[in-house]
């Protein structure tokens, strides 16, 4: 039986919210807009910082920086969630987001980006806060749902548009551009996010706030993001240099880039979808292995490939990096008590921003010393990975009876 979130019975309601209900179904337009502000400029950034006089090292300790410095903000993040509300703090730290973009499109030289930078990591505190809302306004059984539509569907779609939008640009104009493109589509994601109206739920009076050892020491949600790490820094290790790879070594210019990285939003969309409506496929462990396994076949393909028609494909299967990102957050909704929401989050975004901060910083040096090592590290990364998410999966899918997350105590 569906049950009311914020008043308004979950799966039901008006077609534009997709039957995720009021807030989610406001989430999924406002994470379109949110992800074209990201899909504008973040395959672009390494071309960017080349471009500003940076050497592929230099390129990798610029997006290693930025993805430190994410981490730094993600850790306070869980204790600001208990502090203040969740929409004033995703509308102030977004439009911190949008300062650091303005200020990214006028920097003279690469050593002056992370000053910018910072503030586009600031804006991260919002993720937590974000997966909150999306696990607390959907069902137990359309948890895994919401979050593909949220996390995948929806800004995939975003993701098929703006590269190429962002790529013309850049080719035609400048790639100064692209900061400017993201920080207007930031701004309207901010604009949606300001009308959302969430429950608020009654603290019980006497009740210890959640803290981050509380979370680690839950066994389930250790595991989860342990796995979400390692596979992430594996990803991200192959991923990051991929358009300076492709501008470099196969000579494609920037608007050509753009196509293909909608091509891998396409793949997100077909991933995502199939995922959503296919039963055997909806457990999220499951997902994840298939997504990761396309992302290693990505960096397989690439090692050889030479012509285009390749680097299509090569991209489409890329659209797993995304998806398996977006389905580690229900992995995590499906393992933690409802009010450990905020500090899980936040450990799972820390997670994340585990790998993009730590494989940058090994894929600069790789990529200087060959251009192909990237691809092979990540590769050998990968492979044991997918086996070890494939024995996870399959032990998830053997389970008779599903635990609920109402039921699970802390060890």
């Amino acid at each position: 039986m569906a049950r009311k979130v914020g008043g308004v019975v979950a799966g039901q309601g008006p077609r534009w919210q997709m039957g995720l209900g009021r807030e989610n179904g406001l989430m999924f337009w406002a994470m379109i807009a949110l992800e074209a502000s990201f899909a504008a400029y973040f395959s672009f950034l390494p071309l960017y910082v080349a471009q500003l006089g940076a050497n592929p090292t230099q390129v990798g300790l610029i997006m290693g920086f930025w993805g430190i410095s994410r981490l730094c903000f993600l850790i306070p993040s869980g204790m600001l969630i208990d502090r203040f509300p969740a929409v004033p703090l995703i509308v102030v730290s977004r439009t911190l987001g949008i300062a650091g973009l303005l200020v990214a499109s006028v920097v003279p030289i690469w050593w002056l980006l992370p000053f910018s930078l910072l503030l586009t990591s600031a804006a991260n505190i919002a993720f937590p806060a974000i997966s909150s809302l999306i696990a607390a306004g959907a069902t137990d059984t359309g948890r895994a749902r919401a979050f593909t539509l949220i996390y995948t569907v929806g800004p995939a779609i975003a993701t098929v548009i703006m590269p190429l939008i962002a790529g013309e640009a850049a080719q035609a104009i400048s790639l100064r551009l692209t900061p400017l493109l993201a920080a207007a589509c930031a701004t309207a994601s901010i604009v949606m996010f300001s009308r959302l109206r969430p429950t608020v739920q009654p603290k019980r009076e006497g009740e210890i706030p959640a803290t981050y050892r509380e979370v680690l020491a839950h066994a389930p949600i250790r595991n989860v993001c342990a796995l979400m790490a390692v596979t992430l820094i594996g990803m991200t290790i192959g991923a990051t240099l991929l358009p300076n790879f492709l501008h470099d070594v196969h000579r494609l210019d920037y608007s050509r880039i753009g196509q293909l990285g909608s091509i891998a939003a396409v793949g997100s969309i077909i991933l995502g979808v199939s995922f959503s409506r296919i039963k055997a496929l909806s457990l999220p462990m499951t997902g994840i292995t298939i997504a990761v396994g396309c992302t290693a076949a990505t960096f397989a393909i690439l090692l050889g490939a030479s012509s285009l028609p390749i680097f299509m494909l090569a991209y489409l299967l890329r659209g797993g990096y995304m998806v398996a990102w977006s389905l580690f957050s229900a992995a995590l909704g499906d393992v933690t008590p409802p009010r450990l929401y905020g500090r899980t989050f936040a450990v799972g975004e820390i997670c994340g921003g585990l790998g993009m901060a730590i494989a940058p910083l090994l894929a600069g040096p790789l990529y200087n010393w060959q251009p192909r090592a990237p691809l092979v590290v990540a590769l050998a990364i990968c492979v044991p990975v997918v086996l070890l998410l494939g024995a996870v999966a399959y032990r998830k899918m053997g389970d008779a009876v599903p635990v609920q997350s109402e039921e699970l105590s802390v060890a």
